[in-house]
């Protein structure tokens, strides 16, 4: 097969492959240089499997970088992202095993930062914390080390007397058990448990 022609698209950055006298594929410009294609070569099948290989990674690279430029990401994160732009499930291997050689993405510093971010900024129960993990497609032992690890429970609980103190002071209600019950909920709808919100409440009736 021989290269009859290489016209840009549209879209910039990307061109037409013509393979004798028929559009064949499209390729970005990166992958045009890097293989230093031009008309009148001649490519075989092999060849060009190869570049259309390396196209679909160079380009998946790029869309992983930018997802990951903005914050962290979980693996999962960056897997769906990938196959939101249909590449194939060799090439989104090959551009994930990429990004964790050079540390791009490590499920466990992840998971490490997330917890430090959520305790800091919008405290909630060690239990959630754990399922949101989960969800992001962090392994269920690495969640629950991490969560061990960097939210104890004694913290848990410190972050909950607080928040309890906090909202306490700001929510309406017509009687002293009304506004206890409206602070058990909004502890709940944080994710705390039933024992630590009762644990919280005792302090505070003890305080009174």
């Amino acid at each position: 097969m021989i290269i009859t022609s290489i016209e840009e698209q549209k879209k910039k950055g990307r061109y037409n492959i013509f393979l004798d006298g028929e559009y064949a594929f499209g390729l970005y410009k990166e992958t045009i240089y890097h293989f230093g294609l031009r008309t009148k070569d001649e490519l075989d099948e092999k060849r060009v499997e190869e570049l259309k290989s390396y196209d679909e990674i160079n380009f998946g690279k790029k869309v992983a970088y930018r997802f990951l430029n903005f914050k962290p990401r979980s693996e999962k994160e960056v897997r769906t992202k990938l196959r939101g732009y249909k590449l194939s499930d060799t090439s989104i291997d090959t551009i994930i095993d990429s990004l964790k050689e050079f540390k791009f993405i490590n499920d466990e510093h992840y998971a490490k930062m997330f917890i430090e971010s959520k305790v800091n900024l919008k405290p909630e129960g060690r239990r959630s914390l754990k399922m949101k993990l989960t969800q992001k497609g962090i392994e269920k032992e690495t969640s629950e080390k991490t969560v061990e690890e960097n939210y104890p429970e004694e913290t848990e609980f410190q972050k909950a007397h607080g928040l309890y103190i906090k909202y306490s002071k700001k929510v309406k209600a017509k009687t002293p058990l009304e506004k206890k019950q409206k602070c058990y909920r909004h502890l709940l709808s944080k994710g705390f448990s039933f024992e630590l919100i009762n644990r919280v409440l005792k302090i505070e009736d003890s305080g009174n």
